[in-house]
């Protein structure tokens, strides 16, 4: 049996040679390490005598607990390589895991976050929780979405093992019940902003006229390309969304065709596509358009390959607004508009959900019904003679006149 204490390359170590085994073992340098490894030496061999062989085998590394950091960065690069999940979600919950939860729960072992997760929900309400406003707290529907991150990411901590169980299912909190901030506008409204529109920008207003007589949301209006469109049918191919500067899918992954010429911002009661004097107008504004490209790629609202972007759409509507002397509602509520207009003129419901790209008609049943009529009894008959009878085209589904 041999144990020897020698300084090696700088450092005090324990050699050990018994029985044909060699392991060795670094104490450290200068005059501590040299105690420390003769310290080590005297236990080693009093254990070898005793016949406990297990001070040869290889030392084992030190299990120690991951982070939230580590697991949150983990998650970060694992989550969208894994699912289908949309590019904006992503910058979503990335932002908030970086702006949020990396600052509060960052460093903390990811065991030991349980008892402080109420905490978390806690500050984040109070006063000073925002950090986008200052001195604010941080809004529940924000909230709500960070905490699905965070849900996320202490599941793959349980995947890993690292914890027995999700602690934020036992976490108890409900934030302010959604409201749908529905606030349309009348029809004289939609005329005197597009009157102001053509007299101050002619090249915003027919991304107003596309949107009011749509009712797509705010990215697929900006996301549309020249070859969606169909202006001798008087249709848009709804197929991707333009956000955080950048192309992706709809928000239900859905693609649909749309009648551009709903008469959203006439002064009728009828809702079919191309009727009323406003609505067919589009289609010649599009057509006359000084940016129109023959790239079929090059985005409708925009400078070629680039779309316009949500600032310059914000400002342009600002001051068309202003122009208009209309109440300044966000240029969101032209979705607003075209689903409570259609639905007070007795469009059907499924075309209404059909058209805006609404997930159900539940949704609309929600949010809408008080447009509703609810006299039926004097609901107009489906076609007039003065009004031309609707086909169905059925690889869209898409109506329009015939």
């Amino acid at each position: 049996m041999g144990v020897k204490v020698k300084e090696w390359k700088g450092a005090w170590w324990v050699f050990v040679n018994h029985q044909r085994h060699r392991t060795a073992r670094r104490a450290g340098p200068g005059p501590r390490g040299k105690r420390s490894a003769e310290a080590a030496a005297t236990q080693i061999s009093a254990r070898l005598m005793s016949g406990d062989m297990s001070v040869l085998d290889p030392p084992k590394p030190r299990a120690t607990a991951p982070t939230f950091a580590e697991i949150a960065d983990e998650w970060l690069q694992k989550y969208p390589a894994l699912h289908a999940v949309r590019p904006s979600t992503m910058a979503n919950y990335t932002s908030f895991t970086n702006t949020h939860l990396l600052p509060f729960f960052g460093t903390r072992p990811v065991m030991a976050i349980t008892a402080e997760i109420e905490n978390f929900i806690e500050a984040k309400r109070a006063p000073g929780g925002s950090v986008r406003r200052v001195g604010k707290p941080l809004a529940d529907s924000a909230l709500r979405t960070g905490l699905l991150a965070l849900r996320l990411i202490l599941q793959r901590a349980v995947r890993r093992k690292f914890i027995p169980a999700n602690p934020i299912k036992e976490v108890e909190w409900r934030g302010s019940q959604r409201t749908d901030n529905v606030d349309p506008f009348t029809g004289p409204e939609l005329r005197a902003v597009l009157s102001a529109a053509r007299r101050l920008d002619p090249e915003f207003a027919p991304m107003l006229h596309v949107w009011m007589q749509t009712g797509m949301r705010a990215g697929e209006v900006a996301g549309l390309q020249w070859g969606d469109l169909d202006l001798g049918v008087g249709t848009a191919l709804v197929q991707r969304t333009w956000s955080r500067q950048q192309l992706g899918p709809t928000k239900t992954g859905r693609v649909r065709t749309v009648a551009l010429t709903h008469p959203v911002a006439d002064d009728t009661i009828d809702w079919r596509p191309g009727s009323g004097v406003e609505a067919p107008a589009i289609l010649s504004a599009l057509r006359g358009s000084k940016v129109r490209s023959i790239d079929p790629e090059a985005f409708v609202f925009g400078g070629g390959r680039t779309a316009r972007s949500s600032m310059e759409v914000h400002r342009a509507w600002t001051r068309v607004l202003l122009a208009a002397k209309v109440r300044y509602r966000a240029p969101e509520q032209l979705r607003h508009t075209f689903a409570s207009t259609m639905l007070s003129r007795n469009a059907p419901l499924l075309y209404v959900q059909e058209q805006g790209g609404w997930r159900s008609a539940a949704v609309l049943l929600r949010v809408y019904a008080r447009w509703m009529p609810h006299d039926l009894s004097n609901e107009r008959p489906a076609a007039t003679p003065a009004q031309p009878a609707l086909l169905t085209t059925p690889a869209h589904g898409v109506t329009h006149p015939a």
